[in-house]
């Protein structure tokens, strides 16, 4: 494959780069996702029922982070913010896997006996739970800020929107690589031989892995901007200031990232609705932490081959020999499909019993809903942004990949408290969650057939005007 602006022997460099960043960026956050669930719903958390709570206390964060990437942004390169970034998150895990998590039990111990301190019980009892959702949200944030935002910020600059058709679909190859080693080390990991069963144990040698293979993302990313844009572009990158504010206004305003932003958050809610029910189900299948994350180690591995054969054959084709609206639907159909047979057999009384069934159902959303989302949407939505001016684009990045994502999931935690408390559970919220899915997939679908136009309209309007930005 090669890269119609550079030399072949630059174009393979960058594109291989490229790969391995996004392939280890995909495996530290598939082993964050196992590891994220198991903590809220096998073992701190105390159940699925915690995963909307913790998704609401991430939108606070999201929009936090959106905030401290912009100053960032504003006095550094892209690449020195995300090296700075990336420490902090690999700093945060090894130092919650090696010293926080081991000690808990003997901090709640301590603070009941805390005679002095009133409710000592209450906040005895709070403590796991609040540092369960401190992982949670991290390991939330860690895909947005360094893959989403931080990775492909850099990669629009450069690509122009001709090889982006034909190089972003094979580029998430590295994303479904990543997400199937994830499966073997986090099974690994959590083994007798390994860890002995112990959970405490697999969690910290899982965020000793995470933290290796960060220092290895960081040395890939500098010579990926050092191909790209060399010494002298990382002093003029910076002339541009950006503004929260002024980038969600930009989006309010702007009828084309306004159906993005929409479509994206659309997107989270009707996944993220189906996911703690199924999460839920996994949970009374396999009750113990280190049964469940090793499930999730499973899943990881037979999303990533999806993944891959969507990269490959899917993605590829359809960008090539279709609109991109055509690509752009393939997610929302799919959710239609999985999580409506998903939520069919939670409705029939002769189904709803089955565990083992539900499991399998869940498993057939959960997978192929997150293969068409990480290679068909997202390179979609990336291909979306090159259009964009280069401050607009980055400023659509910031608001729409860091904020309306966490808005989608946070909406979806407030419905889902909601229908669990008025419902008495999860599985029984799941009839009235299941109707709201459906409406909003509906919805996603009209939206995109209206930006699918607006698109290519601005794609023709590139090809006659191409950005100074790119190289030639």
């Amino acid at each position: 494959m090669y890269l119609k602006f550079l030399t072949d022997r630059r174009a393979k460099i960058l594109f291989f780069l490229m790969v391995g960043i996004v392939a280890l960026l995909n495996i530290n956050y598939g082993i964050l996702k196992s590891a994220r669930n198991t903590l809220v719903v096998a073992d701190l958390g105390k159940g699925a029922g915690s995963l909307p709570i913790f998704e609401l206390g991430t939108m606070p964060c999201a929009l936090l982070m959106v905030y401290l990437l912009t100053r960032l942004l504003n006095r550094y390169s892209i690449h020195k913010v995300f090296i700075i970034t990336l420490a902090f998150f690999s700093g945060f895990f090894l130092l919650f896997a090696t010293i926080i998590y081991p000690s808990l039990s003997g901090w709640k111990a301590e603070i009941i006996q805390w005679s002095w301190l009133p409710w000592n019980d209450f906040f005895s009892v709070i403590l796991p739970q609040a540092f369960s959702m401190l992982f949670f949200v991290m390991a939330e944030l860690w895909k947005i800020a360094l893959l989403t935002v931080l990775f492909w910020g850099l990669v629009n600059q450069y690509i122009p929107l001709g090889d982006a058709k034909k190089y972003y679909g094979p580029l998430m190859l590295g994303g479904s690589i990543g997400t199937m080693v994830a499966g073997p080390i986090i099974s690994f990991c959590t083994s007798k031989f390994a860890s002995n069963h112990d959970w405490s144990r697999s969690l910290s040698l899982m965020m000793i892995v995470l933290t290796i293979f960060g220092i290895l993302t960081a040395w890939l990313y500098s010579k990926l901007w050092r191909e790209f844009a060399g010494p002298k572009k990382e002093v003029e990158e910076v002339k541009d200031t950006l503004s929260v504010w002024d980038s969600i206004r930009l989006c309010v305003k702007s009828r084309y990232l306004s159906l993005l932003a929409w479509i994206t958050i659309a997107d989270y809610v009707a996944y993220a609705l189906g996911e703690v029910i199924f999460l839920d189900a996994l949970k009374q299948k396999f009750p113990d932490p280190c049964d469940y994350c090793a499930y999730n180690g499973q899943l990881s591995l037979w999303t990533g081959i999806l993944t891959a054969f969507s990269a490959l054959v899917i993605t590829p084709y359809l960008l090539h020999r279709c609109r991109w609206v055509v690509a752009s639907l393939v997610t929302p159909a799919c959710l239609l499909l999985t999580e409506g047979a998903f939520f069919l057999a939670i409705w029939h009384p002769s189904t709803s019993h089955k565990i083992e069934l539900l499991v399998f159902l869940g498993t057939l959303f959960y997978c192929l809903v997150r293969a068409a989302k990480s290679t068909l949407f997202d390179t979609s939505k990336e291909i979306s942004f090159i259009p964009l001016p280069p401050l607009e684009k980055m400023q659509g990045k910031l608001v729409i990949d860091g904020m309306c994502s966490r808005l989608g999931r946070g909406s979806a935690s407030v419905v889902s408290i909601t229908l669990i408390q008025a419902c008495g559970g999860v599985l029984a919220s799941a009839s009235a969650a299941g109707l709201i899915v459906l409406t909003i997939a509906v919805s996603c679908v009209m939206s995109t057939f209206k930006l699918g136009k607006l698109v290519e309209k601005k794609s023709a309007l590139k090809k006659t005007d191409p950005s100074p930005n790119q190289i030639t």
